[in-house]
């Protein structure tokens, strides 16, 4: 296929009226942000984004409250006719250009400046809560298939009395402790979560918009991208998709084995008297550093062919390919979700004023942007080497 061929394919299947339901939402969310935004701004309500009692506020929050809920409102309305402009790819360049500039500006205020570290924690403490759980409903089923999962679950079961007899780790007191403290949570954050969150999708959405403008921009597929630059190739993504995931694999591991060591004599980050003082914390830190250690090894099926081939432990999937997507979306969610919450935590982390060996230390235990970056990068180079010929395009 000729390089022309290619972009007469490419024309051929682009939309140019009705392209979907993403500017129709962005449109809906827009509208409620221009509602919200100036009622804030007149004092109607009470900002709820604002800085005060915070203890990880966003970029956006160190405006003053009317200043950013105003801003807020401008880019509510103005998003209304700008997302629903997104419903044609038809436009001549130049009247096509500014409207990419001003989604960018939406993606930037959105999805940077209004959102916080709390996208990130709110979502690991769900993970630690729900996600843990069920992972060990996996293992215990996959243990009647395969004699690994066998001789893990055994492990598993070791390590459970081993903590017990110990620390006392699963006591009755721990779960109560942690129900208790976890039931205090909504009152606690307050509706706050539900803008940061809000805020985070329309900018997520918003940088979709701008992403397939550009595409088309550029006389690209709107669904795939095609035709890709060299490094989209293949063989060339798996070179540099491996160093990228080793990185990803070894990001959350500093976090994990910190919070391991919380079931030893010595702790790091507590002292034994207050970890046995508040053995709800104990348990629930555990959690999150299995989240952690679970976030490595599940990026790590990115360059191994239990990631192409559901492994032989798994029910109902097993020996199945492996859809792109189930891949993919949780990739590109959780690089979305680290990176726009590393503005958040390098501002919390340098406005504590400590030395540059705390600051490092930080940055070590929690390295959101480099985090971020390799997850997305990985993520990318197992979708070019694994997608198929575009169903839209037809390119392979």
């Amino acid at each position: 296929m000729t390089s022309t061929q290619s972009l007469d394919e490419v024309e051929a299947h682009r939309p140019d009226t009705g392209s979907g339901w993403l500017p129709l939402a962005v449109a809906g969310i827009s509208l409620l942000f221009g509602i919200f935004g100036t009622c804030w701004a007149f004092g109607w309500w009470e900002y709820p984004l604002g800085a005060s009692g915070e203890t990880m506020p966003s970029l956006l929050s160190h405006l003053p409250n009317d200043l950013s809920a105003g801003l807020l409102a401008v880019l509510g309305w103005l998003g209304i006719p700008a997302a629903l402009a997104f419903r044609r790819y038809d436009w001549s360049p130049s009247a096509f250009r500014p409207l990419l500039v001003f989604a960018a500006v939406e993606a930037l205020v959105f999805g940077l400046l209004a959102t916080d570290l709390s996208v990130v924690v709110i979502t690991g403490y769900l993970l630690a809560v729900f996600g843990i759980p069920a992972a060990a409903v996996f293992l215990l089923i996959g243990a009647w298939r395969q004699r690994t999962l066998r001789l893990l679950a055994v492990v598993a079961a070791v390590f459970v009395v081993v903590a017990q007899l110990t620390v006392g780790l699963f006591d009755w007191a721990a779960f109560r402790q942690l129900g208790e403290g976890m039931a205090t949570v909504p009152d606690k954050l307050g509706t706050r979560p539900l803008y940061v969150f809000g805020a985070f999708l329309l900018g997520v959405a918003w940088a979709i918009l701008t992403i397939q403008g550009s595409r088309a921009a550029r006389h690209r597929c709107l669904a795939c991208g095609r035709p890709g630059a060299r490094w989209t190739r293949p063989e060339v993504a798996r070179r540099w998709g491996f160093w990228a995931t080793i990185v990803a694999v070894l990001c959350p591991m500093p976090y994990a084995l910190l919070r391991m060591t919380w079931l030893l004599p010595n702790p790091i980050g507590f002292s034994a008297e207050e970890l046995d003082a508040d053995p709800g914390i104990r348990l629930f830190g555990l959690g999150l550093g299995l989240v952690a250690l679970a976030a490595g090894l599940v990026t790590l099926g990115l360059i191994r062919p239990w990631g192409e081939i559901w492994p032989r432990w798994m029910p109902v999937l097993a020996g199945r390919p492996v859809p792109i997507k189930a891949a993919v979306i949780p990739g590109a969610v959780a690089t979305v979700l680290l990176l726009v919450a590393s503005p958040s935590l390098i501002e919390m982390t340098w406005s504590q004023g400590g030395s540059s060996w705390d600051n490092l230390k930080w940055f070590l235990l929690f390295p959101f942007p480099v985090w971020g970056a390799s997850v997305g990068l990985a993520t990318a180079a197992y979708y070019y080497r694994r997608r198929t010929p575009c169903p839209t395009c037809h390119q392979p």
